[in-house]
């Protein structure tokens, strides 16, 4: 009852977290041309990318010393260090941004928006990063109540702002892009408060934290780049090799596709603590109940993917402008696909967890490389389309990868179906 009740609250809020992406698209292909959209999204893709290199993904470290660093004197100043990294990056990145933006802009498919959106695409990066981790030490520490408030302020807030903007304003794509820089620097400010309360800022700055989160989140960089590579990069092939027109309309399929990803998060702010709370103090019901955790979710996917093609077509029909109803093609394979990608983060637990941070660095490099062709040439002989099934196999592919590798980590009594189901969790 317990696992349900934690769940159903994530899932709810969930739902609220990405309002933004979900709530706002029938607005927006009212107002927005699917050039605009498009524009929107290529944004969208820029900071993906831009996250991990910005991090160098050292936070993540933190993430797993939290259960393991009994010393709280000794976390603080780990924590502190870490901080340090993002904000150096910054600096870096707006001179190259102030240097080099009007030379490259043309070649990102970004002409004509002016170098203060590039400024605005890091600062919203560098912002992300913080509310991003702020948030995940609110499901750490099972404070779902501020994360429900959090979240749900946050996207209520950026929902309106973005209607204000885009319809009382008339700033189109740069409206939503203005809702976006105020909300995400606004709730990082919060996320700084609360960190300063929790009294994480009090240790001493010390270096050798600063390596060794560069040392645990580089192979992070790369597993983030491949993240990107499968993410986003189909809308750049997309508008090199058909147009910027149909990558907004394919934005649309995707962001419904997509919102598999919102339940599919919910479950892991509640089983990514439960697994590390029990790797660290493995039991044989602890493997029993991981594996309980793990059916769970995968007759949930099950369920969840025949809900989302139910209701889709309903949707596109009495909420989205009829110059996006194609996107309706693309929504099963996002959605299957961000069912494979929930698979990996289910195994990716156990390689955090172990800190072999490596096997995702050289996982990143397979991915990216065949999701590059997958996208190059499913496009090429299948239009758009392709590029829909070059990101479900490259879920697919990931899954399956992490999914071996885990098992060489650890051994878990996957097979013995009735003996995991009857564990209490």
């Amino acid at each position: 009852m317990k696992f349900l009740k934690q769940v159903s609250l994530y899932t709810f809020v969930g739902f609220f977290g990405a309002g933004i992406n979900f709530f706002v698209t029938p607005v927006l292909s009212h107002y927005l041309s699917p050039a605009d959209y498009g524009l929107l999204s290529l944004f969208n893709t820029y900071i993906t990318i831009l996250i991990p290199l910005i991090s160098m993904s050292a936070y993540s470290l933190l993430n797993v010393d939290y259960f393991k660093e009994k010393n709280k004197a000794v976390f603080a100043s780990e924590f502190a260090s870490i901080q340090v990294i993002p904000v150096i990056t910054t600096f870096f990145l707006i001179l190259l941004t102030w240097k080099f933006y009007g030379r490259f802009a043309d070649d990102l498919e970004l002409k004509g928006t002016g170098v203060r959106w590039g400024f605005v695409a890091v600062l919203i990066s560098f912002f992300s990063i913080y509310f991003d981790q702020f948030i995940q030490f609110l499901i750490l520490q099972r404070k779902a109540a501020s994360f429900a408030i959090y979240t749900i302020v946050k996207a209520s807030l950026e929902v309106a702002l973005t209607f204000y903007f885009v319809i009382v304003k008339g700033l189109n794509w740069e409206g939503r892009m203005y809702s976006w820089f105020i909300t995400t620097g606004l709730f990082s400010l919060l996320g700084f408060i609360y960190f300063y309360k929790q009294g994480f800022f009090n240790g001493f700055i010390k270096m050798k934290y600063i390596k060794e989160g560069i040392i645990f989140g580089s192979p992070l960089i790369l597993h983030g780049i491949g993240k990107f590579v499968v993410n986003q990069s189909d809308r750049i092939f997309i508008v090199k090799m058909v147009s910027l027109n149909e990558a907004g309309i394919y934005n649309i399929g995707y962001t419904v596709g997509m919102m598999v990803l919102i339940v599919i998060s919910a479950f892991f702010s509640y089983f990514t603590p439960f697994i590390m709370e029990r790797l660290a103090n493995l039991t044989a019901d602890g493997k029993f109940q991981i594996v309980k955790m793990s059916y769970i979710y995968g007759f949930g996917c099950l369920l969840l993917l025949a809900f989302i093609m139910l209701l889709s077509p309903l949707f596109f029909k009495y909420f989205i402008d009829a110059r996006y109803q194609r996107g309706i093609s693309y929504v099963f394979w996002i959605a299957l696909g961000y069912c494979f990608w929930g698979g990996y983060m289910l195994f990716s637990g156990f390689i955090f967890f172990y800190k072999r941070n490596s096997i995702l660095g050289w996982l990143s490099i397979i991915n990216v490389t065949t999701n590059l062709l997958f996208n190059y040439f499913f496009i090429k002989w299948f239009g758009a389309i392709g590029a829909a099934y070059a990101t479900a196999l490259s879920f697919f592919m990931t899954f399956a990868i992490i999914a071996f590798k885990s098992n060489q980590l650890i051994k878990l009594p996957w097979f013995q179906f009735n003996a995991a189901m009857s564990v209490k969790l």
